[in-house]
């Protein structure tokens, strides 16, 4: 999917990384909130598809509560449903239907459900199938992600380190993956990183703990900080399991 969208994202490249970085920047935390929620609504009130899009991958994890957020997304889907009908187009229409989900609300269910039963593309019925899955599985998360348990950090990572210090390894993962990718090596966020790794308290045999862990061990290393090389060396020379050893071992000699 991101493969198809990428030359309409590259468009916009530039215009967008102005605004999310702004949705992205540690701000004052008793600000943050109504901050993101403007600059949200004004992506998604206009017409930059690379923009939403680059938005709706912030949403999975450190997403505004606002509704009014989520309505637009709904009328900017229900918008684009009547030209949905080339590869770019139903491409751009299936994010805004995943990305609805991220809501958790059961208000936008059959909006989706419209979709999924309607006579649109399999593509895009399949991922307004996946908004209708999101909708249950983030009634569940979202309580997680925006409770204010750190009271210090912006709602931003307030959410990443809710994430991390969660029972789900799902929510772990994704939060290691968004902590990569958005670049994000503050300290207290490398710091939560490491205690995950040193304090390995879900890990076992299965393929989703054991790609979790190789995860935040990806995220911690990327950010080729010195001060936390020797976690991912006794990674590599002491985790029970053979693959851990064996991804640790791979970042030490890519990132460090």
């Amino acid at each position: 999917m991101i493969k198809n969208v990428a030359n309409m994202a590259i468009s916009g490249l530039l215009v967008a990384v102005g605004l999310l970085s702004g949705l992205l920047s540690p701000l004052v935390s008793a600000q943050e909130p109504i901050v993101q929620e403007q600059q949200y609504l004004a992506i998604f009130q206009g017409d930059n598809h690379a923009q939403q899009i680059q938005a709706i991958e912030t949403l999975i994890i450190s997403g505004p509560q606002d509704v009014a957020v989520y309505d637009a997304i709904e009328a900017s889907l229900k918008r684009s449903l009547a030209s949905a009908t080339d590869k770019h187009a139903i491409d751009y229409s299936s994010w805004l239907a995943k990305g609805l989900g991220y809501a958790g609300n059961e208000k936008y269910r059959a909006t989706l459900t419209q979709i999924v039963e309607g006579d649109y593309h399999k593509k895009l019925r399949k991922y307004a199938n996946e908004g209708i899955t999101n909708i249950g599985q983030y009634a569940i998360w979202n309580p997680i992600l925006h409770t204010p348990t750190h009271a210090d950090l912006p709602p931003r990572l307030n959410a990443y380190s809710n994430a991390l210090s969660s029972n789900d390894l799902i929510l772990i993962r994704i939060a290691a993956k968004r902590i990569m990718h958005e670049r994000e090596y503050s300290e207290v966020m490398l710091t939560q990183l490491s205690e995950q790794l040193t304090q390995p308290r879900l890990l076992d045999d299965s393929r989703l703990a054991i790609d979790t862990y190789a995860w935040l061990a990806k995220a911690l290393a990327s950010s080729g900080n010195d001060k936390f090389n020797a976690v991912i060396e006794d990674m590599a020379n002491n985790a029970a399991n053979k693959k851990l050893r064996s991804y640790a071992k791979k970042y030490l000699k890519t990132y460090f």
